[in-house]
């Protein structure tokens, strides 16, 4: 029974998670990343593990950083929305809540965090997913949409049905909501 807890086996039990799973030393250096980790953020477990975490959050964050860090050892967790930075410099937003990892004398020993992309902030969208989120932002319908991309209807409502299932909305209301509200659309001029 004792192979169960080998890292391999808890790697693969925090990679089917799709919360992102960061768990860092006390100098901020990156131990353990998953894979939605990974996919949230952009970077690969290779290259964030032993690289501090600064690497994903925007330089004005970092200061409150050091402070959610310092709460994290005087409370032993912090929560709260929090600024991130992907790979290719892209700003999104997080919750995140931090637990402080103790040994069995109680000393500090690492910190894991457990974030969450806001709804909206973190999804990728193709640059014509973006388009036509503008538009639907906009009121357009989807003949209109198509109209104007020199498209089908048939291919607008599966940009549509795609950018309703990664942001986790039923509507195009709420999508549109969500999309001006994360910067990831802005409404379009008149569509006729």
């Amino acid at each position: 029974m004792s192979g169960l807890l080998a890292p391999e086996c808890l790697q693969g039990i925090l990679d089917v998670l799709d919360v992102a799973v960061t768990c860092m030393d006390l100098q901020g250096r990156v131990q353990v990343w998953n894979r939605a980790s990974e996919q949230l953020s952009g970077w690969s477990r290779e290259e964030m593990i032993g690289s501090t975490v600064d690497r994903v959050i925007p330089p004005s964050g970092r200061e409150k950083r050091r402070e959610v860090v310092a709460r994290t050892l005087a409370e032993g967790q912090a929560t709260g929305t929090y600024s991130r930075v992907r790979k290719d410099g892209t700003i999104f937003h997080v919750e995140m809540c931090m637990h402080l990892i103790r040994d069995k004398q109680g000393e500090p020993q690492a910190i894991v965090a457990l974030v969450k992309p806001l709804v909206g902030h973190g999804v990728l969208l193709t640059p014509r997913q973006k388009e036509v989120l503008g538009h639907i932002a906009s009121g357009g319908t989807n003949d209109e949409i198509a109209r104007r991309l020199v498209v089908s209807r048939r291919t607008v409502e599966r940009h549509v049905a795609d950018i309703l299932d990664k942001f986790g909305v039923e509507n195009r209301a709420a999508a549109a909501a969500v999309g001006v509200a994360a910067g990831l659309a802005q409404p379009k001029t008149t569509l006729a």
